[in-house]
């Protein structure tokens, strides 16, 4: 019995392997997921916002900023002043989620750092439902604080 598991397991394997190398959009096999995060926002028409632009946005308050990472992460270490709204609680922050709908101010997302894709999901997200100005920063918090930047939070002593 455990033979033919096996057996079958190493058929389906080997099937997969063949379609996926025949397939016109077969997966990669090994793919740089910060260019695939940026490439898929240009797809959708989301801006970019470069770490010097966020700088310029802090200094004059022009963007709301929201933290789409998990809430751990968020009571650890965010931007100053950062919204929290984690993307994979999307559905229990109805109140949040209002709160950015309501802002007249273009918003900003960002998450871990460049290979994750949450704060462009929720972007996305947020704009079908009439969110008009939406941004992502790629960098997000590996790269603000890989400057040393001031972030708040439990981190922040």
């Amino acid at each position: 019995m455990t033979k033919q598991i096996l057996t079958l397991i190493g058929v389906s394997v080997l099937v997969a392997i063949a379609v996926n190398l025949i397939h016109p959009e077969g997966l990669p096999w090994v793919e740089d997921w910060a260019s695939r995060v940026e490439a898929q926002a240009v797809h959708e028409e989301v801006a970019l916002v470069q770490l010097s632009d966020m700088l310029k946005f802090m200094r004059d308050g022009s963007r709301l900023f929201v933290d789409a990472q998990p809430a751990e992460k968020y009571a650890r270490a965010h931007l100053p002043g950062a919204l929290s709204l984690p993307f994979d609680t999307l559905d229990d922050q109805s109140a949040e989620v209002a709160e950015v709908l309501a802002s007249d101010q273009p918003t900003v997302f960002y998450c871990s750092g460049p290979e994750c894709d949450d704060s462009l999901l929720l972007a996305v997200h947020l704009r079908e439902l009439g969110c008009k100005d939406v941004a992502v920063f790629i960098g997000g918090m590996e790269l603000w604080q890989s400057e040393l930047l001031i972030t708040e939070g439990e981190a922040v002593q």
